[in-house]
């Protein structure tokens, strides 16, 4: 799967846990400038389906099983 390095930057900082865009931008020292790239990327990783939006709380996004895979691929590619 060919992602952007906006992506992988926001799939590196996800986990299995809730977050909300928020709380990853303030993890990606690039995206605190505009935290609404960090929307764009997660919808588009929704799409991917690497990501999965909470159905009950609005604005909490977590890794699918799927999305932890390519986590895992994509950091061990960069190692």
């Amino acid at each position: 799967m060919n992602l952007t390095l906006q992506q992988q930057s926001v799939l590196s900082a996800l986990t299995t846990e809730w977050q909300s865009p928020v709380q990853l931008a303030e993890q990606l020292p690039q995206a605190s400038e505009n935290p609404l790239d960090v929307n764009r990327l997660l919808k588009d990783l929704l799409r991917d389906g690497l990501v999965q939006a909470n159905p009950v709380v609005l604005g909490l996004y977590r890794l699918t099983s799927l999305g932890t895979t390519i986590k895992k691929t994509e950091s061990s590619e960069n190692e």
